[in-house]
């Protein structure tokens, strides 16, 4: 069903939001160079968001657009999937299925193009859903291997997105609480080293390849001043995100319904077990702190509510099994029959409504590009190189590496860090003209110009940084200016790759 919703969209021939092609970018310089932090930075989104699109950068320019929406999508279901699974051990199966249907009705019928991609918090919400199915696992059968596999992949989290760190901590502290409330207080040993062993591997791996000082800056400390660096006010983003959620409206309407279904539900909890209340109590906990995590950054970017679509699918299934009487099967089979419709009709009857009366307004751009410019930069940058070069870029516009099958020269593949003033815009703009100086690609390409995304103003362009300025005024010829994007291309290849 998922699939069959999204298929017209998996085909739009181009970036559906300016962090699809930044990823993609990156997997194709993964791909000749994998060792991450050398090759790319991913700033505010660590290695796990990176890697599993690998498979897309062995994709042919337009077609590997789908190949990644693709591997976003299997992330979303195998949310569900886990997130389903996880509520059949405390309730229903019926219960468990109902429950995770809202969540797929919004991931099926959405029009917003920031839910649409493979976005940073596919990796971490997929990793999340895995460990809580571990977890709830480890309640019936406590085997060590549960255990490790919960440690290993909450510890595995944090490289993901630093962003979900607090999330992995909150559930860690959960798991270790039961733990110790079941009496095996030994257990806390294993969840602690498996829970460091992740960050042991990545940074002795990263610090062998002589990259801990990229990692440290690039991700550790940006990621902590990435917080304090907007000059937005979290409540003016919660509101600013609600506003999304009901433009998109499916988000909005499922929102809505649950706020009123955990209203009305109360009336028909009946004694619920010790196990249901420390699920709903352990969910809501983990749906607040994934709330606090999409506000802390103080960014008005709508993908971030992906962090919400686990925990409350988990609180949905939990307030409803709360009414489920424990003879549910021989006694009051009407009243839980009536629990599950009133959860269906406030989360998941509006949205159905809605996608029957709505055109999706993406169909259309399956045939449309919304960039007029873009076929003649991929045109002139495929006369001066070929498949697997690398391309400078200064600006963003990643999309030039995807559609033109480029890998990046410069381990960050766009520039904001080098243009936006910040406490260490020096090291990433030496750091960006030591990887330009290095790799020396046949072509560079300023992005910065009316009609680009985020940098539009000409006074931050290359010039702006006299030893770029003068590194490309020497090697570097201009040979197209359109849609405010300037190509240049090195001189021993104006004649093309043939012709060194």
């Amino acid at each position: 069903t998922l699939l069959c919703f999204r298929w017209p969209l998996l085909w739009i021939p181009h970036e559906l939001n300016a962090d699809e092609g930044h990823f993609r970018g990156a997997a194709n310089t993964l791909r000749y160079d994998p060792l991450f932090w050398r090759s790319v930075d991913g700033i505010t989104s660590g290695p796990l968001v990176y890697y599993p699109l690998l498979p897309a950068a062995w994709g042919n320019g337009l077609h590997s657009y789908a190949i990644a929406r693709l591997i976003g999508l299997f992330s979303v279901l195998g949310t569900l999937i886990f997130a389903g699974e996880s509520l059949a051990t405390i309730g229903s199966r019926s219960v468990a299925r109902a429950a995770i249907l809202p969540g797929l009705a919004f991931e099926a019928f959405t029009t917003s193009s920031d839910f649409l991609f493979y976005s940073s918090e596919a990796a971490p919400v997929f990793l999340l859903a895995a460990t809580v199915w571990l977890a709830t696992r480890r309640v019936i059968v406590p085997t060590r291997l549960n255990l490790w596999a919960v440690a290993l992949l909450l510890g595995a989290l944090p490289w993901s997105k630093l962003q979900a760190a607090p999330i992995a901590v909150t559930v860690w502290l959960l798991v270790a609480a039961f733990e110790y409330a079941s009496g095996r207080a030994r257990s806390l040993g294993a969840l602690l080293i498996g829970g460091l062993l992740p960050s042991l591997i990545i940074v002795g791996m990263t610090t062998l390849g002589g990259q801990a000082d990229a990692m440290a800056i690039g991700y550790l400390f940006n990621g902590a001043t990435y917080v304090g660096a907007s000059p937005w006010t979290a409540p003016k983003v919660g509101v600013f995100l609600w506003q999304s959620a009901v433009s998109d409206r499916y988000l909005g309407l499922w929102l809505t319904g649950f706020v009123v279904f955990a209203a009305v539900a109360v009336a028909f909890v009946r004694n619920p077990s010790a196990v249901i209340l420390r699920w709903l109590f352990a969910a809501t906990v983990v749906l607040a702190v994934s709330a606090a995590c999409i506000l802390a950054p103080r960014r008005p970017f709508t993908h971030y509510l992906h962090l919400l679509e686990l925990p409350l699918t988990l609180v949905g299934g939990a307030a409803m099994a709360m009414a489920q009487p424990a003879d549910a099967a021989r006694g009051q089979p009407k009243r839980m029959f009536w629990v599950v419709a009133l959860f269906l009709m406030c989360c998941l009857v509006p949205q159905l409504m809605r996608r029957v009366s709505l055109k999706n307004p993406h169909v259309e751009l399956t045939v449309t590009r919304s960039d007029a410019a873009q076929p003649a930069l991929i045109e002139t940058l495929r006369t001066y190189t070929t498949p697997g070069e690398a391309l400078a870029i200064w600006g963003w516009r990643s999309s030039l590496y995807v559609e033109a099958g480029l890998r990046q020269a410069t381990r960050q593949g766009q520039s904001e860090h080098q243009i936006y003033d910040g406490p260490r815009k020096p090291y990433f703009l030496r750091r960006y003209f030591d990887d330009l100086t290095a790799s020396n690609p046949p072509v560079f390409v300023d992005a910065v110009g009316p009609g680009n995304f985020l940098f539009e103003d000409r006074g931050r362009a290359h010039e702006s940084f006299p030893p770029l300025r003068d590194w490309v005024r020497v090697h570097y010829t201009l040979v197209v200016d359109a849609g405010g994007t300037r190509v240049y291309v090195r001189n021993d290849r104006l004649n093309g790759p043939g012709h060194l």
